[in-house]
């Protein structure tokens, strides 16, 4: 953590910056943390010197992901004379990112954050004003439903003019010729929209160049060297070494139980896709070789790339397809897979040792932050490596539906660190999050609640949540990596 310095300084694409957070002493003695404007100032309390959301909903993620503006809503109902009336009041309040992504608005002494309910969402309030104690007819209740809908449609629209705002900026951007890599990390880092997701990720893995002169070049010469490769590499059954059998056979138990919730991976023209991508990286990596969890990281590309050239892809019927279109996307998804495990080889070398480091950060963050939490799971015997392993090896790929993961993937291919640093502070919010379930149980149900927690039903704010949670504490610990360096 920074000394008494008041900017806070921090290497980190995220939109909030040192304005945000100001510590008015060093971790080593007992400091005040005050978050800018904090309009909640008693739902934060002192830890270790520093001051700390008490839980998930004490953060406001619209501070980090609501970027150009909202509007806040108060609606209200009067009943005077037996006659009920009403209306509604809307208030624009505008962010500016300008310059590097500072929250302007926050640091304003005339900003007032709107209203949130437990969760963080921002709802109405509501104020009602009664001379005679009156119930409300049926009637007038009509009459507030209909007012409803109205506030309805209006936030469907402005999340509509938002999205097309924000395809409208990506469109130009990636059609410069010349792509400023940290300017896209650093818008990108909010989620890309779908239209631009295939190109954008493609620059930021690095297998498309930031220069739009030399894309088309690049894409052909690299479809070309996969397709080259395929006659050398997959042979036939006969030719192949045991090792070679062995590994084959391992992927073909494995692709057709990879994402089974998704219809597109059970197509089986998808499933020899995959299986040829999984075996020739396995392949040209024969110090590594194929591991599980590998399958799980192709999908995500497979997905994305094919919304290039289909409109809607959970609906596809991938044999309809022509086969020079299913042809790049498996060759773009092959050269980005290996793009991604060459920034993770230590996740699947011998021992998985980068496995095994991310899951001892998680524990020793874990335990600065939430040490009842560490204590009870222990009391259970309950091994971080039991339940926090699938998460370092798949990213949360089984965890959260997988729609909600490619969302994920922008803020993390956004990530100067890659995946491995943010991903830590996101599992430690993820935890953190089912805190008050999980100490009530015992170890069986805490391990089959830890496999299969309850996010089927999560939407793109509840991952803008939780990446609020694990931001704030990547600001307050990062610096001060004390649990980062155990064991």
């Amino acid at each position: 953590m920074s000394n008494s310095s008041p900017n806070l300084q921090s290497d980190t694409n995220s939109p909030v910056r040192d304005s945000f957070w100001r510590f008015g002493s060093s971790r080593k003695t007992p400091g005040v943390a005050k978050p800018i404007n904090n309009h909640l100032p008693h739902k934060f309390e002192k830890f270790n010197g520093n001051l700390i959301p008490k839980s998930k909903k004490d953060i406001d993620s619209s501070a980090i992901f609501n970027h150009n503006a909202y509007t806040t809503t108060t609606h209200k109902i009067v009943v005077e004379n037996g006659v009920i009336s009403s209306s509604t009041e809307h208030t624009d309040v505008t962010i500016s990112h300008g310059g590097g992504g500072s929250l302007d608005n926050l640091n304003s002494p005339d900003y007032t954050s709107p209203k949130t309910n437990g969760h963080g969402h921002h709802h109405m309030s509501t104020n009602v004003t009664s001379e005679n104690h009156l119930s409300l007819s049926s009637s007038s209740t009509s009459s507030l439903s209909s007012s409803g809908g109205d506030i309805s449609i209006n936030k469907q629209n402005a999340i509509y003019n938002e999205k097309a705002s924000k395809l409208k900026k990506f469109e130009k951007f990636l059609g410069e010729s010349n792509v400023d890599l940290d300017i896209l990390k650093k818008i990108g880092w909010r989620g890309i929209p779908e239209k631009k997701r295939s190109m954008a990720w493609k620059i930021l893995l690095g297998y498309l160049p930031s220069n739009g002169e030399r894309r088309e070049e690049i894409l052909e010469r690299k479809r070309k060297e996969y397709r080259d490769c395929l006659p050398q590499y997959y042979i036939s059954e006969e030719k192949r070494t045991d090792p070679d059998k062995k590994t084959l056979k391992q992927i073909q138990m494995d692709v057709p139980r990879t994402n089974p919730s998704v219809p597109l991976f059970q197509q089986p023209i998808i499933q020899e896709i995959l299986e040829r991508i999984l075996y020739i990286w396995a392949i040209r990596h024969p110090s590594t070789g194929y591991v599980q969890g590998i399958n799980d990281l192709a999908t995500p590309f497979i997905y994305v790339f094919l919304s290039e050239f289909v409109e809607n892809v959970e609906q596809c019927t991938v044999n309809t397809l022509e086969s020079s279109v299913l042809a790049m996307v498996e060759a773009d998804s092959y050269w980005c897979l290996t793009k991604l495990l060459d920034g993770i080889q230590d996740h699947y070398t011998f021992a998985q040792p980068g496995i095994q480091r991310m899951i001892a950060q998680l524990r020793g963050l874990l335990e600065t932050i939430n040490s009842s939490l560490c204590c009870h799971l222990a009391e259970q015997d309950c091994q971080f490596i039991e339940f926090a392993f699938r998460w370092m090896n798949c990213f949360l790929m089984r965890e959260i539906p997988f729609l909600l993961v490619i969302r994920m993937w922008d803020t993390y291919l956004c990530e100067r660190e890659g995946f491995s640093i943010f991903h830590v502070y996101v599992c430690a919010a993820f935890l953190v999050l089912w805190s008050d379930e999980l100490k009530q149980k015992d170890f069986p149900d805490i391990m089959i609640f830890l496999q299969k927690p309850p996010t089927q039903n999560w939407q793109d704010r509840d991952i803008e949540d939780l990446f609020s949670t694990a931001h704030l504490y990547r600001e307050l610990y990062h610096n001060a990596q004390s649990h980062l360096k155990r064991r």
